[in-house]
């Protein structure tokens, strides 16, 4: 062997070297390739390019050094064209050997025509290169037929062993072992010498002709293909090992999940045909009353299902996976509702059976359904409930076609005192039997929803007479009814919207039956009133009035306006009165006839008058901080706010807190809030007077039926009603009852203020009777803390 090298003058530093090119070619390979290669553009595009480039100049290296490691005078036998050569011949072999690896070759006679045509390619390669240096080349039959066989059977396994590597995932070493890698770089670099040594003229090597044994070559190429062929073999068996285990493994996944999944599932064959089932499915089919054998998923679904389900199947076996909802009825009577999902198995797009795989959504379906019945209904009564009646209302205005209908809003006046008396749960029965009476009242095919506590909606069908039908339900509720052990008296109040007249939508519509129901409990209710456009202006406004009143007390919308009192025979001011104005950011200065009743109603009274009470007093220290006298102010209070329990610590609380001395508040009460609970009234009042509060009845003359109350009232002062001081010049009963109010109070001992003064005629009449304290227009209106003191008639 070591004679041999010498006679053809080996050089092994170009060997080595020729190898190291090799192995760095077959690591670009594996970073190249990555992936199937459908197309040469794919190998040559942007982002494999430079690899492919790279690699294919490593093999120009190993056929470079491969060449001159064997040729006596080394590079000096390489000209210019050989190095543009080698590098063009090793890209055309590189993207070639890629390409053709890379489409997915199978079977052995792939791999044959493969390594036949690369070596067809690689041996005309050489020649020409071995021509472009020497001029001619040994076409001897015997080195050229030795050559190719060599070179074919290196070939072979090299392409085997690149399809392992395309194919294989993971890292550098897990898709190319390092001693595959190491015997294809030797079989790569013996290549080079061996085929020049075949293609070099006779004349190289005169030597070894003479003497040596020119076979040991090729026996090399030879045994280094037979250990690649082993390896490749190695490789595949350790591929179709690692392939049977992951196959092996996914199917007891499948089987486990097949086993195991709460779901029925089912699978069919190529033809459709069930084969197989998991406990789920027969447990179903069991709840069916269908003994299996069966051939069909048809056979076990509800009459009605088959032609549905077969246009399913139908998809399914085309290729395409479904998804349907079926209903299936079991041996008892009972509805199971199921969704069907049938997933194709395709092999080479080949349809090869499915699996279906059937949902139980049964507690869905009817959790579905009564969150839609909760949603639609009052869980109370059982009938439709607002929002269903909006939607349904909606759907019928939208119609073109629609006909007439009359929109019903029905309320039940005085039901929250029924409630405060009897508790919520006597309400609900009530609530119950006023819905049953309703239903049965009606006519036949209204439609009826409870909207809230004790307000529900009625939509009267066209062709029926809405009087009638209000008629008879007022007639229903004007009689009390029993409820248990109770007797109820409800009466309803009901708002009646017409469409389209007074409405093209639902939204509209329900607007204005509930402003017509509104306008019949204004009118005393226990009635009903068709929606009216004038009248529902000045609803709508008081429901904006409602509305707003809280938070105008809270963000100081309210302000106070006072009314000077004046002692008629100087035209001094001796106190005023503190009256509360709203100043409306949408309605403007509303005056308290509009909004006090509202207060009342709603409770809200009680903290409206603490805010008077409050402000008025700052507002006295203000005057007195800017030097102007200290006058009594008066301050309302309601019947409401007299009745409450801690109106006197209320009170006393504030002007303690303000440091307001209490001399200068005067609390003016009506003369009907004397006729309830005239006890607690006196005691209230008697309260105040010891704290040093002055107290007034207001309005006297207009509400206390009865006089004999009138000494018994801890009370300072009268006001005698505006209604008496107006015709005091000119009618001779007012005249005679002011007469007598003023003797009256004399004999009490009490100080009267006449209300109501607008004429001078009037002055001078009640100074000729002995009455000196007025208020009214004619000294001032009611004006802003402002312009108090700025009227003309008051001297200070």
């Amino acid at each position: 062997m070591i004679q041999y090298l010498q006679l053809i003058e080996f050089n092994p530093y170009y060997a080595i070297a020729g190898f190291l090119c090799s192995l760095a070619g077959c690591l670009m390979v594996v970073k190249l390739a990555s992936g199937s290669f459908e197309s040469l553009r794919e190998i040559l595009g942007v982002r494999r390019i430079p690899y492919t480039l790279l690699t294919a100049l490593m093999f120009a290296g190993t056929q470079y050094f491969g060449i001159i490691c064997v040729l006596p005078g080394g590079p000096l036998n390489m000209g210019l064209e050989n190095f543009i050569f080698l590098p063009l011949a090793g890209l055309v072999v590189c993207v070639l050997a890629l390409r053709l690896a890379g489409s997915g070759l199978q079977g052995a006679f792939q791999f044959l025509m493969t390594a036949g045509l690369l070596s067809v390619l690689i041996m005309s390669l050489y020649y020409i290169n071995v021509f472009l240096m020497f001029g001619h080349v040994d076409w001897r039959i015997e080195p050229l037929m030795t050559a190719s066989i060599g070179l074919f059977s290196v070939l072979f396994p090299l392409v085997r062993l690149l399809t392992f590597v395309i194919r294989r995932e993971g890292t550098l070493f897990q898709r190319f072992p390092p001693v595959g890698m190491l015997l294809a770089s030797a079989a790569i670099a013996i290549i080079s010498p061996v085929l020049t040594m075949s293609a070099a003229p006779s004349v190289t090597y005169p030597l070894i002709i003479q003497g040596a044994d020119v076979m040991l070559p090729y026996l090399l190429l030879i045994s280094v293909a037979a250990c690649l062929m082993v390896l490749t073999d190695r490789y595949r068996e350790w591929d179709a090992q690692k392939q049977h285990d992951t196959i092996r493994e996914k199917e007891q996944h499948y089987m486990s999940l097949f086993a195991h999944t709460p779901d029925a599932v089912i699978a069919l064959d190529r033809e459709g045909k069930v084969y197989d089932m998991n406990e789920q499915a027969y447990e179903v089919v069991g709840k069916l009353g269908i003994m299996p054998p069966f051939a069909e998923i048809p056979q076990i679904v509800a009459t009605g299902q088959q032609n549905k389900i077969e246009a399913h199947y139908a998809k399914v076996i085309g290729g395409e996976a479904e998804e349907i909802e079926i209903d299936l009825r079991t041996k008892n009577g009972e509805t199971m509702h199921f969704i069907l999902t049938s997933l194709p198995i395709l092999i080479e797009g080949r349809f090869d059976g499915a699996y279906s795989i059937a949902k139980d959504v049964t507690e869905s379906k009817r959790n579905q359904e009564k969150i839609r019945h909760l949603a639609y209904h009052d869980e109370l009564t059982g009938l439709f409930n607002r929002k269903y009646m909006l939607e349904y209302v909606g759907g019928l205005t939208s119609d073109i076609s629609a006909s007439p209908f009359h929109l019903f809003f029905i309320d039940f006046d005085r039901f929250k005192k029924i409630n405060d008396l009897f508790g919520f749960d006597f309400g609900n029965k009530v609530i119950r039997r006023a819905a049953a009476k309703l239903e049965n009242v009606l006519p036949e095919g209204t439609l009826l929803a409870r909207s809230t506590a004790d307000e529900f909606i009625a939509l009267l069908p066209s062709g029926f007479d809405p009087v009638y039908a209000a008629q008879q339900v007022s007639d229903e509720f004007s009689l009390p009814f029993r409820v248990g052990q109770q007797t109820v008296a409800l009466t309803a109040s009901m708002g009646i919207a017409r469409f389209p007249e007074d409405g093209a939508d639902e939204e509209t519509l329900f607007k204005h039956a509930d402003l017509a129901r509104f306008d019949a409990q204004n009118r005393g209710g226990s009635r009903f009133a068709f929606f009216d456009r004038n009248r529902a202006i000045e609803n709508h406004e008081r429901l904006i009035l409602e509305r707003d009143l809280q938070a105008a007390i809270e963000h100081g919308e309210l302000v106070l306006f006072y009314q000077p009192k004046v002692d008629m025979r100087t035209e001094e001011l001796v106190g005023m009165e503190a009256l509360v104005r709203w100043n409306h950011p949408r309605l403007g200065m509303v005056p308290p006839l509009k909004f006090i009743s509202i207060a009342e109603e709603t409770g809200l009274i009680v903290p409206l008058e603490r805010w008077v009470l409050r402000t008025a007093c700052l507002q006295v220290q203000q005057w007195a901080r800017e030097g102007r006298p200290s006058v009594p102010v008066a301050v309302n209070l309601s019947q409401i706010h007299l009745m409450q329990t801690d109106i006197v610590e209320s009170v006393l609380a504030t002007l303690e807190d303000l440091k307001f001395d209490n001399s200068l508040l005067e609390l003016e009460v009506t003369e009907s809030a004397m006729m309830h609970n005239e006890a607690q009234v006196i005691e209230v009042l008697g309260r105040f007077k010891q704290a040093g509060i002055s107290v007034s009845l207001d309005d006297f003359g207009t509400g206390y039926s009865s006089l004999s109350y009138l000494h018994l009232l801890p009370i300072d002062c009268l006001k005698i009603d505006r209604s008496f001081i107006k015709g005091i010049t000119t009618n001779e009963n007012s005249r005679a009852i002011v007469e007598m109010i003023l003797t009256m109070s004399r004999q009490l001992g009490l100080h009267i203020i006449a209300e109501g003064i607008e004429h001078k005629e009037q002055v001078e009449l009640l100074r000729d009777l002995q009455c000196f304290t007025a208020q009214g227009f004619y000294y001032s209106k009611p004006v802003p803390a402002g312009e108090v003191f700025a009227c003309r008639k008051l001297s200070s």
